[in-house]
């Protein structure tokens, strides 16, 4: 079948998924292009359904696939040069309240290009879960480009409380990462840690730099005192890694 409306049904919930409020009221998102389609099957992601536009639909031979014409792709595609093919995937349902293994805790950031990267390093990393507390909705477009799969491999957890966040978290050790703490690489993990990492502008919360267990910091020279989040906490869950080891 050929869907040639923009009224259609299905193509109406694509086009309301590019609302936050729909992502999350239908705890649903999309996906764009076949790479980020055959990662999000091959880790077990619940697709609902997969939609190709008519001139590539012989490219693909994708299981119940809905073709559409050019013209209706095009108003449920959010990307410039689409490869013609995207899907709607359910958001994990009753994943794990606590993490299993190291994780972030990301309070307040706002950049999709930050929150993606940082997602990618966690996976490399090993880590398991993601909490973002008051962040960018991590579902959104531009952070799942930027992630590059990572959503298909981490448990993903959405909070407007970082008090119920760090409650959960109990026996972890909860880390802060901000320019007043000692040196990450005079540290040795030997728990299962929870990194903190704060807004792009404001740095972490009052609330984290008072309940975390201790800060920690990366040695700067030529007077340099910051660096970009995605960066710096990169480098530190790497130090975390390569503890895990030896």
């Amino acid at each position: 079948m050929l869907i040639t409306s923009v009224d259609n049904l299905k193509v109406a919930e694509v086009v309301k998924l590019a609302d936050k409020k729909y992502r999350k009221s239908m705890s649903r998102y999309v996906i764009e292009g076949a790479r980020l389609i055959a990662d999000a099957i091959k880790n077990g992601a619940d697709i609902v359904s997969v939609f190709v536009s008519e001139s590539v639909a012989a490219n693909f031979n994708y299981d119940n696939q809905i073709i559409v014409t050019d013209k209706v792709f095009a108003k449920m595609s959010d990307t410039v040069n689409s490869q013609g093919i995207l899907a709607v995937v359910n958001k994990k349902v009753g994943c794990r309240n606590v993490a299993k293994g190291n994780c972030l805790v990301f309070d307040g950031l706002q950049d999709p290009g930050n929150v993606g990267t940082l997602m990618r390093t966690a996976v490399a990393c090993g880590f398991s879960d993601i909490y973002a507390v008051n962040c960018v909705d991590i579902y959104s477009p531009k952070v799942l480009r930027s992630a590059m799969s990572a959503h298909f491999c981490l448990n993903l957890h959405e909070s407007n409380s970082l008090s119920e966040v760090f409650e959960s978290l109990d026996g972890f050790e909860i880390i802060a990462c901000d320019m007043s703490g000692e040196s990450v690489f005079k540290r040795k993990f030997e728990n299962n840690v929870a990194l903190v990492l704060g807004n792009e502008g404001n740095g972490l919360s009052q609330y984290s730099k008072s309940n975390a267990d201790y800060c920690v910091s990366l040695p700067m020279e030529n007077g340099f005192e910051s660096l970009n989040v995605a960066v710096a906490g990169s480098v530190i869950m790497y130090q975390v890694f390569s503890q895990s080891l030896k």
